[in-house]
């Protein structure tokens, strides 16, 4: 009685373990929006003016999401995706207006607009990774 017990209790903890990460992966993105790739062919850094720092719902982040305002040009911004809001919290990340900063990351269309995914970000001799070689959220 007692081992069937234990074999149950088992049974239900490796289920329970093999069902989360199943969830999680559901999780990634919006329902139905369709989140682009990561794309490490199309890499390019970017050089710019932090303009303003956002905090929004964002289907990248799969929630609450850290974004930068990037001034490319008088005449040019851009959003740059940074990371989910609770993994640049973590981290105490704080970027301000001014900010001189170099994004490597990738140009994207998304939500009808130019956008860059960011895999990492320097100011000064500070560099914040977000995405892995392959472009991959660390968070």
């Amino acid at each position: 009685m007692k081992t069937s017990r234990i074999v149950t209790l088992i049974l239900t903890f490796v289920a329970l373990v093999l069902t989360i990460p199943t969830a999680a992966a559901a999780q990634k993105s919006a329902p139905g929006v369709a989140v682009p790739k990561y794309d490490r062919a199309a890499e390019a850094t970017f050089k710019g003016t932090v303009e303003e720092v956002r905090d929004r719902q964002c289907p990248v982040s799969a929630g609450m999401g850290s974004h930068l305002i990037l001034r490319l040009s008088p005449s040019t911004t851009i959003e740059v995706h940074l990371a989910s809001t609770k993994f640049v919290k973590a981290y105490d990340l704080v970027f301000n207006k001014g900010d001189e900063v170099t994004v490597v990351g990738t140009k994207v269309q998304f939500e009808g607009v130019e956008t860059i995914f960011a895999r990492e970000v320097t100011r000064g001799s500070e560099t914040f990774v977000f995405r892995d070689k392959d472009g991959t959220p660390i968070w």
